[in-house]
């Protein structure tokens, strides 16, 4: 199949230690509302959202300054190799677009997002693969490059997530 996307590199500050991907029109929230704490606090609430599809994240162990790299399809064996801590999500995309924000963001919830923070994708469901290593200065947060690979999918899996998936050991 082929290429969904153009491949698309960004930077993303987080001052919370997580990070999480929604189409704008899969949830739905007011301006202000504090939709972390009534709906994403808890893993059990986390593993809710995951399970549907709707809004999905991710710990990466500490804030930081990350380098998202956005490419389509499945990561190759050498890519598992060279990036081997990695977890397997999966999203419903209604709109046209996936937003990757802040954990904290949604503490105080905005329906305007940075415009590099946005990716424009097509409608449907999508396996979201996000893999990393630590980062050669060792510290978790220090430029870390995080990967996120979307392949199109007929639904949304049945995942095993139980809680919070966690992009560090």
């Amino acid at each position: 199949m082929e290429n969904k996307f153009v491949d698309y590199d960004f930077k993303l500050s987080t001052d919370g230690a997580g990070i999480v991907l929604y189409s704008e029109n899969a949830i739905t929230c007011d301006e202000g509302e504090d939709f972390f704490s009534k709906e994403f606090s808890t893993p059990i609430k986390v593993a809710e959202h995951l399970a549907k599809g709707d809004i999905i994240g991710f710990n990466t162990g500490s804030s930081g300054d990350f380098v998202i790299k956005i490419r389509y399809g499945y990561p190759s064996e050498k890519m598992l190799a060279e990036y081997p801590i990695a977890i397997r999500l999966a999203i419903e995309i209604k709109g046209g677009k996936v937003n990757i924000i802040d954990v904290l963001w949604l503490s105080e919830w905005s329906a305007i997002v940075p415009e590099e923070q946005s990716l424009m994708i097509e409608d449907g469901f999508y396996h979201v693969t996000v893999m990393t290593k630590k980062p050669d200065f060792g510290i978790w947060g220090d430029n870390q490059v995080i990967y996120m690979f979307f392949k199109d999918i007929d639904k949304i899996p049945t995942l095993a997530w139980e809680g919070i998936p966690y992009l560090f050991k």
